[in-house]
């Protein structure tokens, strides 16, 4: 609570072995702890001092030293608010990464960084991404940091792109969707998929009783049972532009921006492992991370026909993770012949706007997906930088089955594949099969 913040505030360093209310300091925490508190453990597997570090608010944070070389590890559990907290981690003053604490209950070991030599390290853990509502409170709290022999990496993975699912959910017989995403779910492993996002078109129109966003919200719900993260970019079909008739409505612009409907279906807390939003409990425009392949990777969504200053939010979530691959999901971008579309269609400004402005100055873009017309296409850009940027559309619109198009990356050979397959029909469709070497993925 934030009034037993501001009282405990006024000790803001607690000492290694104090516990927070105890008469005595007979238990040893291996945290000194700073705007925080040391309280007793509540999680599993119970730590051997019996207590946890709290970090409470973006100013609190713990510094602790580790012996040993390997990859650093450390135990917590977190408080959840409109999301998990997020830790930045620190070896001798240089942050080495951050991750999202997942759980209320487990001390789960989050590898952090790269491997550590052998020696004496000193670590700092800060929480960055503190929220209190008043019905919730954002908190994270430490158990321990240790060093643990590091594995090899695995550095093949894949994430799957979902195209316009529009046709999909007019019927509650047809279960394309819910198949497609069963799918995914039951080939993890045998594709060792991490991430999932959808281009856009999630649904076709609105109705009174809303039963389109219904139907893709159960069809996506295997994706959060199972755990793994996903993202949705919103089309013009996602908003109120089309109206119960599905015929579209006027005036179109705002209607585009009218996404209170979709919010109230998809949020951030669903999506797993969003870290940022343009605007406050919308996922319009949205951020999320991961690490796979041994490498850091950020999905960002961005609205269709975007506003400027959505673009201008864009350029700083980039801008501030330089040692992120960053993959754009933005409902139109490419054209059915691969060209960038030139036309801001009723929104703000147009996907060749998007191109000169975010995706080819940064040197950390590497892939635009997009869906919105056509069938399938491809191109390869350079960026202002010498980055080679790898841009895909996938749409189809298809009444009969439901494409996904996959994407493996081996993240030692530097390459990529992605390909088309359809669970509905077990077809694959090999003329949009693509293989790329030399990406120059950030390390």
């Amino acid at each position: 609570m934030r009034v037993t913040r501001a009282i405990v505030a006024i000790v803001v360093v607690l000492s290694a072995g104090v516990l927070t209310g105890s008469a005595n300091a007979a238990v040893s925490s291996p945290f000194t702890v700073v705007n925080g508190s040391i309280q007793p453990a509540t999680g599993t597997p119970k730590p051997a001092s019996g207590t946890h570090a709290t970090l409470w608010r973006n100013t609190s944070y713990a510094l602790t030293t580790v012996q040993g070389a390997g990859t650093l590890v450390v135990g917590a559990i977190g408080d959840h608010c409109e999301g998990w907290p997020t830790i930045r981690v620190s070896v001798g003053g240089t942050p080495v990464g951050e991750v999202t604490v997942v759980s209320a209950t487990d001390y789960g070991a989050y590898q952090v960084g790269a491997p550590l030599p052998a020696g004496q390290h000193t670590v700092r853990i800060d929480l960055v991404n503190d929220r209190y509502t008043g019905a919730c409170d954002r908190n994270a709290h430490l158990a321990y940091v240790r060093t643990e022999a590091t594995p090899p990496t695995d550095t093949r993975f894949s994430f799957a792109v979902v195209p316009d699912t529009q046709e999909e959910v007019l019927d509650a017989a047809d279960n394309r969707f819910r198949q497609r995403i069963d799918w995914l779910v039951a080939q993890r492993n045998a594709l060792d998929l991490r991430f999932v996002t959808h281009s856009g078109d999630v649904i076709n129109y609105d109705t009174s009783d809303h039963v389109q966003y219904v139907r893709a919200s159960n069809a996506l719900r295997p994706l959060e049972q199972a755990g793994v993260p996903y993202t949705l970019a919103i089309g013009n079909h996602d908003g109120q532009v089309f109206g119960p008739d599905g015929k579209p409505r006027s005036p179109a612009g705002p209607l585009l921006r009218d996404t209170a409907v979709f919010n109230r279906y998809f949020t951030a807390a669903r999506f797993g492992s969003v870290q940022g939003q343009f605007e406050a409990g919308k996922v319009d425009n949205a951020y999320a991370t991961y690490t796979a392949g041994g490498v850091h990777w950020l999905v960002l969504t961005l609205e269709l026909w975007p506003r400027r200053a959505a673009v201008t939010w864009a350029q700083q979530v980039v801008a501030a993770h330089p040692r992120h691959n960053v993959v754009l999901v933005t409902h139109h971008y490419l054209e059915s012949d691969a060209s960038i579309g030139q036309s801001a269609g009723f929104g703000a400004s147009s996907p060749q706007y998007v191109f000169d402005n975010l995706v080819r100055r940064y040197p950390n873009i590497r892939f635009v997906f997009s869906g919105h017309t056509g069938t399938a296409a491809s191109r390869v850009d350079t960026g202002v930088n010498g980055n080679r940027i790898y841009s895909f559309l996938q749409t189809f619109h298809s009444k009969r089955t439901n494409p996904v198009r996959l994407v493996e990356i081996d993240t030692a050979a530097d390459s990529l594949r992605t390909w088309i397959y359809a669970p509905h029909t077990t077809e694959n469709f090999p003329a949009h099969e693509r293989r790329y070497t030399g990406l120059g993925l950030v390390r």
